[in-house]
């Protein structure tokens, strides 16, 4: 059975998700990326003010808890969006790497549309790893799709409805 591990750049994707005004069930998009293959690990990176909020420690431990995912957060005192961006994309990139060389992984999948990515994504599939990109259209850059084999590219847009949380009235 093909394993996968799942590696989220939650800055890049939780953008989208505001853009589009939804708040998205993150254990329905595990299920949606992961399908029938066997799930290694699901890690979740994202860059955070020092003190973290109450609500995002809750929303962190309900996520690990309830979704077995696998927070990797990256501290900075004040806030320096492009610096903490920075920090998670590094992060993100040994990750998948190192994890690649443990051979820990048949597919890489990774939410982000970023082309910073581009050198990781070349760099695993050298090691005979296939790779996933799962982004928004709109954020997907040209350099990171021209790196995939056709059918490794997914559009979070098309599935918006599939993971939106649904609220209750009354």
């Amino acid at each position: 059975m093909e394993r996968v591990i799942v590696f989220i750049d939650n800055s890049n994707i939780f953008k989208g998700f505001r853009k589009y005004n939804i708040k998205a069930d993150y254990e329905k998009l595990k299920n949606l990326i992961v399908r029938s293959r066997e799930l290694e690990n699901i890690f979740l990176y994202e860059g955070a003010i020092y003190p973290m909020s109450p609500e995002k420690k809750k929303w962190y431990k309900e996520l690990s808890i309830r979704s077995g995912y696998i927070i990797r957060t990256s501290f900075d005192k004040i806030a320096s969006n492009v610096a903490t961006e920075k920090k998670v994309d590094i992060n993100i990139a040994i990750d998948i790497i190192s994890l690649a060389y443990e051979n820990a992984y048949d597919t890489a999948v990774l939410l982000s549309g970023d082309g910073d990515f581009v050198p990781v994504v070349k760099k695993v599939k050298e090691m005979n790893k296939n790779v996933e990109i799962w982004a928004f259209r709109y954020s997907l850059a040209n350099t990171l799709k021209e790196e995939l084999k056709p059918g490794t590219v997914f559009y979070l847009d098309d599935i918006l409805s599939k993971i939106k949380i649904q609220h209750n009235l009354g």
